[in-house]
């Protein structure tokens, strides 16, 4: 649980294009501290492609496109979706075209009420630097670029960290390097001089189970927290966040998730 002096923290979750692994990051911090009572919420703001929900095997009725079309943001807690783990979500709309739906001030409408009932808010906001996630980041305490170790996927990156210095909040960034392990022409030890920012997060290559845990609607930090990557996630969010070790929730993971290997045919991170 967040020591009660620490304040309320919003997370942006971001990525300069897609396919980096934000939403794998999103729900394993999530669930890691919503498994240790922490009140914790996401909004799922990629409003075209989200996958929050199935990500987490969340059969969401109303979605935030249910929101935009009844124009409540102001009541926006009534569309949470909880999950096993303890985590409430606004899911993303279930159509790309629904997406023209959500403006702005309905996006900044809806954090304000979810940060009213969060101890973090993560956001997972769309590839990019749209208008979307220029006002997710805005309102953010925090702001998690991530990437993948290759050459392009960093350039990427630090454009994106570059803008975001631009615009005065190159101090709320941390770079997260998802598949750190993987293969790149670029060492480790190099990428805080390339991508100018010195608190950096490293997450394992693990393909075979990041893409499982997606399909299934399993976080790893739940289903199997004695792998490599679901240590890096606890170490990662314990940095962030302060989490007090004794007052650990613990999550049967059996009976909890409907595995629908019917409906899941996505292999690849997020």
């Amino acid at each position: 649980m967040i020591s009660p002096d620490k304040k309320k923290q919003t997370v942006a979750v971001c990525s300069a294009t897609g396919g980096q692994g934000r939403t794998s990051v999103t729900v394993n911090l999530a669930a890691f501290l919503a498994a240790r009572q922490t009140k914790v919420t996401i909004l799922d703001a990629d409003l075209q492609f989200g996958d929050l929900a199935m990500a987490l095997d969340i059969d969401a009725p109303v979605t935030l496109a249910d929101i935009a079309e009844q124009s409540d943001s102001t009541n926006s807690i009534s569309y949470l979706n909880r999950h096993p783990s303890g985590l409430d979500l606004i899911a993303a709309p279930k159509r790309p075209e629904q997406a023209d739906m959500v403006n702005n001030d309905l996006l900044n409408g809806v954090m304000d009420e979810l940060q009213t009932v969060s101890e973090v808010l993560f956001v997972e906001t769309q590839a990019g630097l749209t208008d979307h996630t220029l006002q997710a980041v805005e309102k953010a305490d925090r702001i998690l670029v991530v990437t993948t170790p290759g050459m392009i996927s960093l350039k990427n990156a630090r454009l994106m960290i570059e803008t975001l210095d631009a615009l005065g909040m190159k101090d709320k960034v941390r770079l997260v390097v998802n598949q750190s392990t993987a293969p790149s022409a670029v060492k480790a030890g190099n990428i805080a001089e390339l991508t100018k920012v010195s608190e950096i997060f490293h997450l394992p290559y693990d393909l075979k189970n990041t893409a499982q845990a997606l399909d299934t609607g399993m976080p790893i930090v739940i289903s199997n927290p004695k792998l490599e990557y679901a240590k890096a996630i606890e170490r990662m969010a314990k940095k962030l966040f302060v989490v007090e070790r004794s007052t650990e929730k613990k999550v049967q993971v059996r009976g909890l998730f409907r595995i629908k290997k019917s409906k899941r045919t996505r292999g690849k991170q997020r």
